[in-house]
């Protein structure tokens, strides 16, 4: 039977003791956002022998989390109303553990997979540029285009508000030709560095350079950083081609998507 969380620090205490007890997991939410994605009503839970899922409510499809013992293989997934999707971040040098095989076998199947790859500033020889930030007044021809630009399931799109808030904190950066959209790069600061989260070029404006103007724009407005870092599709060659062409390595680590439809 699945069930709602009601208690958030019941859920938490609950998180806690099976991270100390050492189950395998791809649930790694601080305390203050599991407490929140409770009181949102957004998590609801799954319980089997040797382990437990929780599902995250999104607007099309549902997240999965996991805690399993050790030696315990995915249990069969329920039927839902939508899409559940899961995705874990692992080293590509170690056995994927469950395997894909077991995943499989509790109903989903493959669906993309991404690499993260980084720079590191000292490696980059500077280029002054004129960048220019996106302005409100864009954020419905942006937020139109990273929609159709994105797969809808594990692209980790930012609502029209987060999206507005990140253009007024001068995170989105665009390319723009007589005032019109061509482009535009959204990334975030975090603790390693500087992470690119979307890139996307109009279709007529694709093969112009757009997408290298704004990967350099990102590299100087945020030159005061020690690293850059993205998460590309293994299945994107032009992108994968353009990052390594800017010096971009591969960090060692994948993230694969599976998916289980209605």
């Amino acid at each position: 039977m699945i069930k709602k969380m009601i208690d958030g620090q019941a859920f938490w205490q609950e998180i806690a003791k099976r991270l100390s007890t050492g189950q395998r997991t791809n649930f790694f939410f601080s305390e203050e956002d599991a407490l929140l994605l409770v009181q949102k009503e957004k998590i609801s839970r799954w319980d089997f022998n040797g382990g437990v899922y929780f599902f995250l409510k999104e607007e099309k499809f549902y997240k999965l989390y996991y805690f399993l013992d050790k030696e315990k293989n995915p249990e069969v997934l329920p039927t839902l109303t939508e899409p559940i999707i899961l995705e874990e971040v692992l080293l590509a040098s170690k056995e994927r553990i469950p395997s894909k095989d077991s995943w499989e076998k509790a109903g989903l199947k493959p669906y993309l997979e991404r690499k993260r790859m980084y720079l590191m500033a000292k490696n980059i020889i500077p280029e002054e540029r004129s960048i220019a930030f996106a302005s409100e007044n864009m954020l419905e021809d942006i937020f139109y285009l990273m929609n159709e630009s994105f797969e809808p399931f594990s692209s980790a799109l930012p609502t029209k508000d987060e999206l507005l808030r990140d253009i007024l904190n001068q995170k989105v950066l665009v390319s723009l030709q007589n005032q019109k959209l061509l482009g535009f790069l959204h990334f975030g600061e975090m603790k390693q560095g500087s992470m690119l989260w979307h890139i996307a070029v109009m279709p007529q404006a694709r093969g112009l350079g757009v997408g290298e103007g704004l990967v350099k724009d990102w590299i100087f407005a945020q030159k005061d950083v020690k690293k850059f870092l993205l998460w590309v599709r293994t299945d994107n060659p032009p992108a994968l081609g353009m990052y390594e062409k800017f010096g971009f390595l591969p960090d060692g680590r994948v993230a694969p998507v599976m998916i289980k439809t209605t």
